[in-house]
């Protein structure tokens, strides 16, 4: 995979996730003005916060680890392009050259 591809689809998924994590935090706050029947038990608002928070922070040590990787790929891509060296001496070829009869 070529790298704009690479990072094209790394951005389109990170801002993708953050409006779902947005999504969600957005929900739990707002579950804390609804009006809740007795009859449905809720759980502690304190797990409720460490449910939402946790999977995002977790979310963004996997997105920054990905965008190390895509970095790090560049650097070793222009490292290994050799295609503005020039070669000092002759490579033979892989193909011993047959003798003339």
């Amino acid at each position: 995979m070529n790298q704009p591809l690479a990072e094209t689809i790394f951005w389109i998924a990170a801002v993708a996730c953050v409006i779902a994590e947005v999504a969600i935090l957005r929900s739990t706050f707002a579950a804390r003005y609804a009006i809740k029947s007795e009859l449905v038990p809720a759980s502690p608002r304190s797990s409720e916060l460490a449910w939402a928070v946790i999977p995002a922070l977790a979310l963004s040590a996997v997105l920054v680890a990905t965008w190390q990787r895509i970095e790090a790929r560049q650097t070793h891509m222009q490292m290994m392009d050799h295609s503005g060296m020039r070669q000092s001496m002759q490579m033979r070829s892989a193909h011993p050259a047959q003798p003339r009869s």
